[in-house]
Formats: structure tokens, sequence, C-alpha cells
């Protein structure tokens, strides 16, 4: 969130108190455990205790990227804290009105597109530096004399000349009555940090192995009741019929909802049909749905299926239609002619779907044209703009309580739940809790997208390329094309197909990358071969000198090539690329751009035992900028290489007949630990760019780096996913 040193200090005065407002001692609590805001007039962002104990209301969404821990790094950095004395709880969600509903007061809490770091990074420091500011100005006061003799560390001022110091606990009253600084803030110098680049451990992680309440299947409110909801099968599906008297017969079924699908004007549902079932507890619901009676029809999309789809892109891509040209630089249809040896291979991934480890849910109560919400989501200002249209009430009026997500990954930036759970808020006057089993996480979808690519590349009598064609179909969605080998290669075009569908999809995990990377990755490894050539010498020739090249896609400005080179050294050196392997074990490479951070992996495959092949071994290299957190960069590292394993090996969201057929574990099989190596190493490059995301940039490049060790390993090209290991 970019925001001038001037709109902080008006957002500041116009809520009546600095931002962050250090409480009068008499609000404050007492020990550091003690961490209930409820009911107290409490800071927005800090509030230093008496005892010099510190708590840190971080604003930024936690789905399991450790942003909620990050978050408060931000400022207890700048404040000069003491970590041992920072206790960290999740925000509130501070709203004001814009043009199109709501927008953030004060930071920016949504989380997604590997962004939340920079668009609080000068925002959230700001915040620290003040407050720091503010208790050397008390201090000054406090012992007469000029701020110029006084320096801060941990959550102490120090007096140079008499060496003298007094905590922030002990300032912490005077300040909180102090005007704002006058003039910039100077933000700490690199060298200076204590926090950053240290290994930080996760706020929650005593609540998360404890099974503390954090999510919002956790959540409850008074006097609350419960919802399931049948929903149709099909896309864009409808009730022919149903019967509820065996369900309105259960014990505890309060009654049941009628409702009506919506179709967004994209063409994609916003929620689909179906009958709810209220009741007073969870198991009730659950056993009244299992009692309805329920006729479906099929609608419009009854005879699309994953193949049918995955044939109309195919179609496209073997095809002279140029569809939707995204780029088309130099002439490649001379460069093509001018070539020595083409290249013209096609690569498949299917849909995708997300099983978020803890399935939707939500609590609203809608009372007196307000209305609260507790719910796990993205972007809370969706949640808030959702409940007010649907309900009829000021996006004002809606207060969100966002908890700790289980999982994300895009899917909970869609509103579906949350407008279900305030349609059925208002049938009844009690707090509803709308929770949806793994089937409905996984029938009801927006499902990553499956892609056809096509990719020809044209050599020269020297083996360089000289002229990149790519053609992908798919539903909707980028194709990330910016993204290298894009202005390596002189003549360079870009086609993309869109087919019109039933089968919703969104967002998943960077969106588009691991599609595209998995093509090109794949590709430039076969160009290697083909020219008899290392791979990765092969791709630090292509990427040539250090270059930084204009970016015109989501996520950054420019587009490094020296950096991403570098990623692929550091995980090749790590993996000790150059040391031969047996004749049957393989390494396989791929690194990607994403959202503005690089990474690059290398994966050993072992065929040589019987039966399955083997991963044997990871290892990866990470350029994100600044290192804020290095724990929690390798926990990204691994945590999301292993995601697109298991995109490689299993994810496979199947339609037939205008339905999802595979709706649970035990038809979608998914990643095991002991599909995963025991070896997992991880290089973090250290530099003064600023810090970018790790949630998403480490999913990509594994279906491409798993491939490409398979044909080290065994010769032989694996170009679908999902892979097969037998061998």
């Amino acid at each position: 969130m970019e925001i001038s040193r001037r709109r902080f200090l008006s957002l500041s005065v116009s809520a009546g108190a600095m931002l962050m407002t250090i409480n009068m001692p008499t609000l404050a609590k007492t020990t550091k455990q003690n961490t209930d805001l409820s009911g107290q007039n409490w800071s927005v962002y800090l509030h230093i205790n008496p005892d010099n104990s510190i708590v840190i209301a971080s604003p930024v969404q936690d789905m399991g990227q450790h942003m909620k821990t990050t978050g408060a790094m931000m400022i207890a950095e700048e404040l000069d804290a003491d970590w041992s004395l920072v206790s960290c709880i999740a925000a509130k969600t501070y709203l004001e009105k814009s043009t199109d509903g709501v927008k953030y007061k004060y930071a920016d809490m949504n989380t997604g597109g590997s962004h939340a770091v920079r668009r609080n990074w000068d925002f959230l420091r700001q915040a620290g530096a003040t407050a720091r500011q503010m208790l050397i100005s008390a201090a000054a006061l406090h012992w007469q004399c000029s701020q110029s003799q006084l320096t801060t560390a941990q959550s102490h001022v120090y007096r140079k000349s008499t060496k003298q110091k007094i905590s922030y606990g002990e300032l912490a009253a005077k300040a909180s009555t102090l005007p704002f600084p006058d003039g910039e803030l100077k933000l700490k110098d690199k060298a200076d940090y204590k926090i950053f680049g240290q290994d930080i451990t996760t706020v929650d992680i005593d609540e998360i192995i404890t099974g503390a309440p954090l999510f919002g299947l956790d959540m409850e409110m008074p006097d609350m009741v419960y919802a399931v909801i049948e929903r149709c099968p099909y896309f864009h599906g409808e009730i022919k019929s149903f019967d509820d008297k065996k369900t309105l017969a259960v014990t505890g079924v309060i009654k049941t909802v009628k409702i009506d699908k919506v179709i967004e004007s994209d063409g994609i549902k916003e929620i689909a049909e179906g009958i709810a079932v209220i009741a007073k507890n969870y198991w009730a619901a659950v056993q009244g749905r299992k009692a309805l009676e329920i006729n479906w029809q099929q609608g419009p999309w009854a005879n699309e299926s994953s193949q049918s789809l995955m044939n109309d892109f195919e179609k496209f891509c073997l095809g002279d239609d140029e569809g939707e040209n995204r780029i088309n630089e130099g002439d490649i249809t001379q460069a093509f002619k001018d070539s020595k040896q083409v290249l013209d291979q096609c690569y498949q991934v299917p849909l995708l779907a997300h099983a978020c480890i803890e399935p939707f849910n939500a609590i609203v109560h809608l009372q007196d044209k307000k209305a609260k919400i507790i719910t796990g989501h993205q972007f809370p200002t969706r949640v808030a703009n959702a409940v007010a249209q649907y309900a009829n009430i000021d996006p004002l009026n809606v207060e969100v309580i966002a908890t700790r997500m289980g999982g994300g990954f895009g899917r909970r930036y869609n509103n579906d739940f949350v407008i279900e759970a305030t349609l059925l808020a208002k049938e009844i006057d009690k707090p509803v809790k709308l929770v949806w089993t793994r089937e409905d996480e996984m029938s009801q979808d927006y499902f990553g997208q499956s892609t056809f690519t096509r990719l020809r590349a044209g050599l020269d009598k020297q083996g360089k390329l000289i002229a990149w064609h790519h053609r992908q179909g798919q539903i909707d969605g980028g194709l990330r094309e910016q993204c290298f080998p894009y202005q390596l290669i002189e003549n360079f075009k870009v086609d993309s197909y869109y087919q019109k569908a039933g089968t919703p999809t969104g967002a998943w995990r960077g969106p588009g990358h691991l599609q595209f990377a998995f093509a090109v990755e794949s590709m430039l490894d076969e160009v290697a071969h083909a020219n008899n050539q290392d791979p990765l010498t092969h791709r630090l020739e292509l990427l040539g000198d250090a270059k930084e090249y204009s970016y015109r896609g989501y996520g950054a400005k420019v587009i490094d090539s020296g950096r991403m080179a570098e990623c692929y050294r550091q995980a090749a050196k790590l993996a000790n690329w150059s040391n031969k392997r047996p004749k049957g074990v393989g390494l396989g490479l791929a690194g990607h751009f994403t959202f503005g951070t690089y990474a690059a992996f290398v994966v050993e495959v072992d065929s040589r035992a019987e039966g399955p092949m083997q991963i044997t071994g990871i290892w990866g290299a990470i350029d994100c900028g600044l290192p804020l957190n290095p724990n929690h960069i390798r926990n990204q590292m691994e945590g999301g290489f292993i995601d697109g394993l298991n995109v490689a090996l299993f994810n496979d969201a199947e339609i037939s007949g205008g339905r999802v057929v595979n709706d649970n574990f035990d038809q979608q099989p998914w990643i095991r630990m002991f599909d995963t190596p025991a070896t997992f190493e991880v290089t973090i490059i250290k530099n003064d760019h600023p810090p970018t995301g790790v949630g998403e940039p480490p999913t990509a490049p594994a279906p491409a780096a798993l491939a490409n060790a398979i044909y080290a390993a065994t010769g032989k090209r694996i170009r679908k996913l999902p892979i097969s290991m037998e061998s």
C-alpha cells in the first residue's frame, strides 16, 4: 500500500489519535499473556504496558504464510522493541467509505498475490518509527535533555552521556500525550536491524499445536444455530423438486431454506442453488441434510467434462486461429524459416482443486440494520461489501471479525460462503454458523486453470533460440507471458484462447504461474538436451548478462535476468549439480519469477529400485529481496514446493456430466509425507532489494523440476500432469 507521510498523519489525526496510540497506564493490562483487548479503549495496532510488555495487533491476514508474525515484526523493528517482550493478536478490521463500498482505514489487511508485505512495508514501519520517536520525546522531557543525546534499543531509551536508561513502559503514559513528531522520520538502516533477518517463530505456534481456538470453525456466538446446505452438484443447475418432510422430523432441525443460484455477469456462479438446513447443532443439521429428497435439473453444462474442455484447448493450439494475440515481437514466421531445428511440443495441466485444510465457514448475525460476521477470508473488505449487499445495509455497519485461515490459496478470495451465511441470517433472529463439508469444498470449488499449451522453439545452427511461439488454451485467467523467456528471444509470439464454460475457475496459488512454468521450463529442458547442452548452462546462457527488463504483468515493474540466474546457480550448487549421479538417478532443474520473487529448484529422482520411482532430494534457492524472517521463508519454500509437487503427482479435479466426480480424498488422492524426501535444503539469497512475497513463488517450478528429473533418470519425457511415478 503506497502511502505518503502526510497521508499517514492525516489518517491518524482523523481517527482522533496516533495510528498506534500508546495507551494510558490506567487502561493497561499488567501481564504479557493477557492480550484480550475486547471492551477496552485500546490502540489501533500497538499497546505498551507499564511492565514494558508490548501487545501488537497485527493487521495482516494469516492463512499459514506467517503474515500475522511479519506484520508485528514490521512495527516492532522500527519501534526498536525487545521481541521477547512482544505478544501478538489479530487486529480489528477498521473500515471507511470508498467509492465502491468500503476500504481500509489504516493498514491494508488483504493477503493475496504475495503482496501483503509490500502493501504495508512503508506504512507499518512508519507506525513503529513514529511511536519510537514519541517515546524519545517523552524521555527527553523526563531527563530535561536534548533528543539528540538519546538513542533506543531493546524497548528502552538510553541517554548516551550518563548511560542512564528508561523503559518504554515507564514512558508510555507521557508519550501518549505528546504531539506527532515534526518532519520526516528516519527509518533504520539495514545494518541496525535486530529483528529482521532473525529466525522468528510463528506467533500462534503454541495455540496451533495445542488446538486453541484460532480458526473460524472454532468460533461461536451466544445463542448460535448451525446450518449446512445441500447444493446442486451440476454447474448452473436448479432444483426440479424437493421434499423436506423427513428433514423437519429430525430432532434439532429448526427449518429449511431454499437458496437461489446467482450467476455473475461473466457467467461464473456466485452461489449455487440448494436447500439449507438450520438446526440447533451441527449434527442435527447434517442429519437433516441427509434426509432431504431433491431432484436436480442438470442445467446448460450437462455435457461438459475435463476431457471436452481439454479437447477444445487442444483444437485451438494445433489449429491456425490466432485467438487473442498477447505478444508479437520480431518476425516469428521468418525466424522459424531460418531455424535449423524446430521443437514443437504440447503440455497439459488439469483443473486444480484447492482442498483447504479448513473447509469454509462463517458466522453471521443481523440485527437492527447491523451485521457481525466471524470468518477467515483473504479480503475482509470484500466480506463487508458482500454482507452489506445481500443484507441491504450500510457496509460501515458490518463488523468483520477476521480469524486465522486454515489455508486459502486464492479460494478464500471468493464470497460464496459469506453470501450464503448472510442469506441464512436473514431467515432467523439468531446468529447462524454455516459450515461446509469436505465434499462441499471440493465439488463447489473455483478451480485452478486447466491448460493446454503448445510451444514451438526455433534454434539457429549454433543452437541459439531465435524463435518462440507460445499458444495456450484455458477457460479464463492470465498466461503470465511477461515472464522469461520473453525479452530473451528476439522473435517472440504468444496467442491465447478462452473457452466459455460452466466449470468455475479462479485464483489458485500464484494464478497461472505454475501452468506457464511447467510448459516453459519443460521446453527449455528439451531445448538443452536437443543441443546436447547441460540444462543449467543452457539457462544461464539464455539469461545472459544481468539486466533489468520492464515487466508489465501483475506484481512487479521489472524482471531481472541476473537475479533469476543466481537462483539457478545457488539451487544447483546446493544440489551438487556437477557431481555425476549413478545410472537411473537424475537431476531436474526449474525456476520461475512469481509476483516479484525469483525461485529455482533441483529435484533428484531415483528409478533404480523395483516399484515406483522415488524423489530422493530437493534443493531450492529464493531471492525475495530483503529476507525478513528466514524461518518463515524456509517454511514457505518447503510447503509451497510440496504443494507444487502435489499438482505434479495428484491434484486433478475431474469433471464429467457438468459436475465434479471426485469430491473427497478417497477419490482424489493427495500428497503424503512418504511422497516427499527427507533431504530438502534451501538457500535464501540476501540482498538490499525491498522484500517481496514467498507464499506463492516456490510452487510454480515444482512440476517441471520433477518432470525434468524423471527424464534425466529414465529418458522418459513427461508433458502431461499428473505424473505417474511408475517406472
